[in-house]
Parts: C-alpha cells; sequence; structure tokens
C-alpha cells in the first residue's frame, strides 16, 4: 500500500491547478476551488460519481471511512482509494484527478 505524503501528490498533479487545506482530520484536495480528493492517514481519496466508481470497485479500492463522523455513517461511498498503480504514474494521477473533479459538478 502507498502513503502518498501532500507534497509529492501535489506535485504529480502539476501542471493542473490544485490545492490543500485542513479538514475533517485530513487534507481536502481542490481543483480550481472544486474538491475531489482527500488524505488521510497517508491514504489517498478520490471522488466518484456513478460513471467513475466502476474503477475503483474493480480494483478492489475501499471507501472513505472518516474518523470524524462518529454517528454518522461509517463510510463515504463517493470517496474511494486511489490504486497504488495510479499513485505511481503522475500522468494517470491527473486524468483520475479531472475525473474526479468532474464527479461534483
Amino acid at each position: 500500500m502507498m502513503f502518498p505524503r501532500l507534497d509529492r501528490v501535489l506535485r504529480q498533479l502539476q501542471p493542473l491547478p490544485v490545492t490543500a487545506r485542513n479538514t475533517f482530520g485530513g487534507r481536502g484536495v481542490y481543483l480550481e476551488g472544486t474538491y475531489f480528493g482527500f488524505i488521510s492517514d497517508g491514504v489517498l481519496y478520490f471522488r466518484t460519481d456513478d460513471e467513475s466508481r466502476s474503477a475503483y470497485l474493480e480494483r478492489g479500492m475501499g471507501e472513505l471511512q472518516p474518523k470524524y463522523r462518529p454517528r454518522g455513517p461509517k463510510t463515504v461511498d463517493r470517496n474511494f482509494r486511489v490504486p497504488d498503480e495510479i499513485l505511481v504514474n503522475a500522468a494517470m494521477l491527473r486524468e483520475w484527478a479531472v475525473r474526479a473533479a468532474a464527479a461534483r459538478r
């Protein structure tokens, strides 16, 4: 399992206009102000929609399990862990990031 550092993820996503900020016990990742990703406990998750979710499920990727929702749902079923093979390929990571940002629109 890969444990991405925020600075490495942001570097790989260049030249996309990506920023990050602390949120809900992790780091939210944004493309032009649109939330599309989250880093929690060294794991990168991307936002999904009905079209993109299958790419994560086919690879056995799990849903985000936030620590900050003790009374709410135990998972966030629209945010899935980014596969290791995508994390190590900057071009693919950018592609998946753009798709994740589009899932918010």
